[in-house]
């Protein structure tokens, strides 16, 4: 596509290796999909999502387009509120640029089967452990406080338990949300676990890497369980070819998101106060994205449709 420039948006981190990680993503992202892939960050890291767009959009020029891909692997607030009320600004910044949101990640078929990778690995290195028919696993991820966004973990540990050898496949939340780790451990244990495969399902290294890795091993401890970590995602031609898809289905404005479990839509138990919120952000902080126009986006009462571009 003539005039487009592609704009990857990560979380950030204050881990060198987290930051590292992810430019070695956007450099296989860029080789999958022949296109330079420029990119920024959500909050920790620079350049924040006020140049990243601005340095977009001025690449893609007037009639050109900025296609912005989310690098999350689910649909909460930052994917609906903090990126979305960001692209907002840039398209008041920049009304002669189009500007189009892909999808994040999602619960998709190859991300299973990554996670599956990870699991078969942390067994096979870790001398003496039992077969995978004898191993419990535990998917552990983030968290948020968006119940469309939790339940993907939910249904993500039942696929990976359909059809595989493992005894069985338990979810905890790192944070925010219910089972905690601790809760799960504890679960794990009074169903007859002896070994649990802690799959955490984080993109790369960081902060929550490492406090699931030091939860999950203190528990273990209490608990008398053999605790085996497999490692975060990482980079992986699978999670690149997820990549490469959301890029293109946003290019075809195919990217959708579904509102029927929506917490800004329907009133979800704990959040009804949140149905028809105002999309908004406090983490866009470039020149003069300090403006109250990052702040007026539009609302969380669209028509319940896929929406090209969000």
């Amino acid at each position: 596509m003539a005039n487009q420039s592609v704009l990857l948006v990560g979380h950030g981190s204050r881990r060198p290796q987290a930051i590292e990680e992810f430019m070695q993503f956007a450099a296989e992202l860029s080789n999958s999909i022949r296109q330079p892939v420029q990119h920024c960050f959500l909050e920790l890291a620079d350049p924040d999502m006020a140049d990243g767009l601005t340095q977009a959009a001025r690449r893609a020029g007037d009639g050109g387009t900025v296609v912005v891909v989310p690098l999350f692997l689910g649909s909460a607030n930052h994917e609906k509120n903090d990126v979305a009320a960001a692209i907002q600004w840039g398209r008041a910044q920049f009304p002669e640029v189009t500007f189009r949101y892909g999808a994040p990640l999602g619960l998709h078929a190859k991300l299973v089967e990554l996670l599956d990778l990870r699991a078969r690995q942390a067994l096979e290195s870790e001398p003496g452990a039992l077969p995978p028919d004898q191993s419990a696993v535990l998917v552990v991820g983030r968290g948020s406080s968006d119940p469309d966004s939790n339940s993907e973990v939910a249904k993500l540990a039942h696929l990976l338990f359909e059809k595989r050898p493992y005894l069985f496949v338990e979810y905890a939340f790192q944070a925010v949300a219910r089972p905690t780790i601790e809760q799960a451990l504890q679960r794990c244990k009074l169903l007859g676990a002896h070994q649990v495969v802690v799959a955490p399902y984080i993109l790369f290294t960081g902060r929550v890497y490492e406090d699931i890795v030091r939860v999950s091993a203190q528990c273990g401890l209490q608990l008398g369980l053999q605790v085996i970590h497999a490692s975060y995602l990482g980079v992986h031609p699978m999670l690149v070819e997820v990549g490469a898809q959301r890029y293109q289905e946003a290019v075809d404005g195919m990217a959708s998101v579904t509102c029927d479990v929506c917490k800004y839509r329907f009133p979800m138990a704990g959040y009804e106060h949140e149905v028809g919120q105002a999309q908004h952000t406090h983490h866009l902080h470039g020149g003069s994205a300090q403006s109250a126009d990052a702040h007026q986006a539009h609302d969380h009462t669209h028509p319940p449709q896929p929406r090209s571009g969000w």
